[in-house]
């Protein structure tokens, strides 16, 4: 047989193996294509749900609109910066976020707030536990410690001192829930003044002076007091910005 022709037919060979590949690799794109064009256009993908998970506080009727996610709207269309951004403007809603889930759901999961006191302002707000100032309270929501002193011109003028403050008030309230002596629900009300600090008002009447010291280890010397029998559920003066001691007196007779 001549060399040539071996050479032709492996030639031809090659083509057809060439053409078959191209063939193939054709009808594979041109059907990833007519699948991805009958999922973007396919019933089956219309949002038919959209449902919140980690919602306690704020309504789901609210956040639903909030959202702005239509029902009908093709999962892939379905905006969901959009609708993060919206669910966000709530103020129970601290983050969201948000994702697709198939064949025609929208879920949005949301961590709300964790009120820890109330701030007495113009009305009382709410206060996270991150130091915002999030909501005005409803009557539902006023069995917390009450942070009093902070005026509305000091929020105004100077909001990074009123903002430290908060953070100070916060500071106290995590000494108290650690206590092992008093109880969260015995404290009525944190007090701030600026000349004299910071001072503890108990449900009992009693007052606990703290000032700028830290509080860990001045909740810590009264707890020490206690278990020597002191009282703080009789009405009295207990001033602990005084060193390594403590001053106690009867409210009757307050300190000069």
């Amino acid at each position: 047989m001549s060399p040539l022709r071996t050479k032709q037919r492996t030639l031809i060979s090659r083509l057809r193996q060439g053409l078959t590949w191209t063939f193939t690799g054709g009808c594979v794109v041109a059907g990833g294509w007519g699948a991805a064009d009958a999922i973007a256009h396919a019933d089956t993908f219309q949002v038919q749900e959209v449902r919140f998970v980690g919602s306690e506080k704020a309504p789901t009727g609210q956040l639903r609109h909030l959202a702005d996610v239509q029902t009908g709207t093709h999962l892939f269309h379905a905006d969901l910066s959009k609708a993060i951004k919206g669910v966000e403007t709530h103020p129970w809603v601290d983050e969201a976020s948000a994702r697709r889930r198939f064949p025609g759901a929208v879920e949005i999961h949301v961590r709300e707030h964790e009120p820890k006191m109330l701030l007495a302002l113009d009305a009382l707000w709410l206060v996270s536990n991150d130091g915002e100032v999030f909501k005005r309270a409803d009557s539902g929501a006023m069995d917390y410690p009450i942070l009093t002193g902070i005026t509305p011109t000091l929020t105004k003028e100077h909001p990074k001192v009123a903002r430290a403050v908060i953070d100070d008030a916060l500071n106290i309230h995590k000494a108290v829930d650690g206590d092992d002596q008093i109880a969260l629900t015995e404290l009525s009300e944190i007090h701030f003044d600026a000349n004299a600090g910071f001072s503890l008002v108990m449900r009992s009447g009693t007052r606990i002076v703290i000032g700028f010291a830290d509080p860990f280890p001045a909740l810590d010397r009264l707890s020490r007091m206690r278990e020597r029998g002191l009282d703080i559920n009789t009405p009295q003066h207990i001033d602990l910005d005084v060193g390594n001691v403590a001053i106690v007196s009867p409210l009757h007779s307050p300190p000069q």
